[in-house]
């Protein structure tokens, strides 16, 4: 009986660690610390597992900021299934470093949030 207990306390315990789990950004493009000579028209993030998504409901979010700190996305973030895109005003383009900010929320319901910058070379 107490094998017994240990083995189903041990099931418990590993199924509750793998169903906490949070998601992580795994590419994107433009890709992290890169060079780019020409604004893409959208910011494209992947990641390891699907977004939450609620309907109509803006739960996940990508913002990208010029080296002026004024913002070029759009504002229209769309998901489907593990990836985030938003559109990206080129009309906004300067030279310099760009900063990425996301905050999302895996199907888990953990939010993650991350940044990361690329540079605009033109």
């Amino acid at each position: 009986m107490k094998k017994f207990l240990v083995a189903v306390s041990a099931f418990t315990l590993l199924g509750i660690s793998s169903a906490s789990a949070h998601t992580v950004l795994i590419s994107s493009n433009p890709g992290k610390g890169s060079t780019v000579k020409v604004l893409p028209s959208k910011i494209t993030l992947k990641f390891a597992d699907p977004l939450l998504t609620l309907g109509k409901r803006a739960i996940n979010k990508v913002v990208v900021t010029a080296p002026d700190n004024s913002i070029v996305t759009v504002g229209n973030d769309q998901v489907k299934g593990a990836t985030l895109t938003d559109s990206l005003l080129n009309t906004k383009a300067i030279k310099g470093k760009y900063k990425a900010s996301y905050r999302v929320s895996a199907e888990d319901g953990h939010i993650v949030t991350g940044s990361f910058t690329f540079t605009l070379q033109n």
